[in-house]
This record gives C-alpha cells, structure tokens and sequence, in this order.
C-alpha cells in the first residue's frame, strides 16, 4: 500500500545503524563473542615516517602494548600488529572468526609470514573485518599468533577524494579485535535480504518481480524476532520460496564473475598499490578456496608483475 515507506522498513531491517541493530538481523549474527586479555592481546610496532617495510623486517621490531580505541596514524604510515588470540570453552563446536576493524585497509598475515587476507575497516558498504580462525573449535583449541599490517588510508585514500591534494594528517581508529562465532542461519538470512532488497530497490518499479522481492522483504521482517532463534529459519522459508521462482526458459542466462580492478594510480602512491594488489588478491583466493564455483578475473599486468615481486607465494 506504501512501497516507500515499506522499502525503507525492510532496508532498517539489515542496515548496522545504532537505532535499530539491536532488534534488526544484526542483533542475532554472532552467538558468542570475546575480547580483551586473556582472549585477545595485542602489541604493535609503527614504522617511522612512510615507510612500507616487509614481514621480514617488521617482526623483528620491539612490539609495545595496544588496545580497541587506540588512533593510528598519520595518513599513508604503516603499523604492524602482533596478535594473541585464545579461544574460550563457550565456542566449543562453532566457528570461530577474529573480527579486526582498524577503520582502514589491512592485512592479516600468519606467523610464517604468508599473506592471508585482506581487511577493510570502516561502516561502509565495503566492510571486511573477519578472519576465519577455524569452521568448529574443539574443547581444547591451541593459542594462535598471526599478524595484522594496517595501512593508514581507506578503500579511497585518505579523506574526501573529490579535495585534492589528500588530506596527510587523518587517524584510524582500532574499532574491534575480537573473537566472534557467527551464527551461519542468520548470516544465510542476512545475505539473502540483501538480494532481494536490493531486487526490490532496483528493478523497475512497476514490474511483477520488484513487488515480489518487495513483499517477500516485508513478510520476512514480520515475521523475524530476534529474541526468539526459531523465527531465523521461519524467515528464510520466505526467501527460500522467493528464490525458488524461475525465469522463463526463453530468457538469458546471466553469469558473474569477481573482478578487482584497481587504479594503478588514482588517491593513492605507487607503493600502496602494490599492497592494496595483495589485500584484494589474497582476499579472493581465499574465497576461490572456500567455494569451488567462484570465479576471478583481474586485468592489471603490472599489478600481476608487481605481485611476483612483492608477493611470490600468492603469485605461485
């Protein structure tokens, strides 16, 4: 009857906003979480001026203390965190995920100094905090070491990237390290409303499948409750069923593939390429790992030569 004003209820519905995350989808993501000693420790090492020093050299430097809530910076410097986790009994049989938020790119290495992944702080529609530490923890889990290498700059440099030049003195806020285990139903859940929302947002108004997803969206949010984890599933039968329609045989098919394409130059130097070309790379191997169907393309020669160089393991 009011499409408008039902749009902008089933987009509050998965949107991390302080008015309405604690009885959105995003109250009911994580069943358990854990932060602070002896959970987590933290120490970290800042590399003078803009210097982008290797693995090599940064673990040998005199790590101090740090802590959530610490600023980082200036723009374009580089801070190395050594990290400590300890998974606790209550996440025995869950996975498990370590959450860094640095409000900035990052990346996540292992003790060996091979590159994991690639982070993106931030509340962006970009954001990419989580680091998969093990699909069940046992009764017994071993203490973990691995490293985070924070770059002081955003997915779009630093600051508004319509100023030129760039703002030099901006600070990143350490928002989050902490030990999470999601709850895979309510993540399912989650991604299958950002589907059919943006269905709903984004095909012509007037059309049979706009209304649907629009409708399929509304049934959805009456009929989750977040106190209640038996209403998560209940949800999904929704977009089960929405999902379930077919097209007609005569129509296209359509495929995606994952793509990352980076500005060899554009807000950033020459040097954060190189890095930002391994945070992206690293990020969609690990998810060509996870998901045998996935696919990625990139096009960037020089990026593929500059990764040999820098980064031969994720190269091979």
């Amino acid at each position: 009857k009011h499409p408008s004003i039902t749009r902008s209820r089933v987009s509050n519905f998965v949107n991390d906003n302080y008015q309405w995350k604690d009885v959105n989808i995003q109250a009911v993501l994580y069943d358990v979480k854990a932060s602070g000693e002896p959970h987590v420790q933290l120490k970290v090492w800042s590399a003078p001026g803009q210097e982008r020093p290797t693995f090599e050299h940064a673990v040998k430097q005199e790590f101090r203390p740090a802590k959530v809530g610490q600023m980082f910076g200036p723009s374009w410097t580089t801070h190395w965190f050594q990290v400590h986790v300890s998974i606790p009994a209550q996440f025995f049989g869950k996975p498990v995920q370590f959450l860094f938020d640095s409000s900035s790119e990052a990346m996540v290495w292992s003790a060996e100094g091979e590159p994991i992944m690639g982070l993106t702080g931030g509340n962006g529609g970009e954001r990419h905090v989580d680091y998969a530490l093990t699909a069940c923890a046992t009764a017994n889990e071993p203490e973990r070491m691995f490293y985070v290498e924070i770059a002081c700059n955003g997915l779009f440099g630093n600051g508004d990237y319509h100023e030129h030049p760039q703002d030099r003195d901006i600070y990143y806020r350490l928002n989050s390290a902490e030990l999470a285990a999601p709850n895979p139903d309510a993540w399912a859940l989650y991604h299958d409303m950002e589907v059919i929302v943006d269905m709903a947002k984004e095909l012509p108004q007037d059309s049979p499948r706009s209304w649907q997803a629009l409708t399929a969206a509304n049934d959805i949010v009456n009929i989750f409750e977040h106190a209640d984890p038996t209403s998560i599933n209940k949800a999904r039968s929704v977009s089960d069923a929405f999902f379930a329609v077919t097209s007609n045989p005569a129509s296209h098919q359509v495929y995606a593939i994952g793509n990352c394409h980076i500005d060899t130059a554009w807000l950033w130097p020459f040097a954060e390429t190189r890095r930002k070309t391994a945070r992206s790379w690293s990020t969609q191997l690990n998810l060509m790992d996870s998901f045998e169907e996935y696919r990625f393309t990139a096009s960037q020669a020089q990026q593929f030569e500059w990764l040999k160089e820098d980064y031969p393991s994720l190269f091979k």
